[in-house]
């Protein structure tokens, strides 16, 4: 299991960062619908930042594991603050692939991947 999660960490932070790089125009208007400032440089931040956790993840699980936490974190607060504020915008998370409104489910998967980071973190290599 201690490969496995950082593994699947990797795909997701990998296909979240790739989806926003190739589709660049509905990743700025997508954090500019969540209200982001600067979404065009968030637009490039976000996906770079995802990327390197991705290859980080698989280069030193440990490392990546708490990037991803940190990473995890920083994204659960900010969709409950919008949450709270009422924003419906669709997440795009994933780039374009869904325009479900943000809700609840954000959170619940972000828990799930946060709950991989710590598996990493916690099972003994072997």
């Amino acid at each position: 299991m201690r490969w496995v999660a950082p593994v699947a960490l990797a795909v997701v932070f990998a296909w979240a960062g790739g989806a926003k790089v190739a589709d660049q125009p509905r990743t700025v208007e997508g954090f500019g619908g969540l209200g982001l400032r600067h979404p065009e440089q968030r637009a490039v931040q976000v996906p770079a930042v995802e990327l390197a956790t991705a290859v980080l993840l698989l280069v030193t699980p440990v490392g990546g594991a708490i990037v991803a936490l940190g990473l995890l974190s920083v994204f659960t607060v900010l969709i409950l603050r919008l949450l709270r504020a009422g924003v419906t915008a669709p997440c795009r998370c994933f780039g374009g692939v869904r325009e479900r409104p943000l809700g609840w489910i954000a959170v619940a998967r972000n828990a799930a991947l946060a709950a991989l980071a710590v598996v990493t973190l916690v099972v003994p290599p072997g």
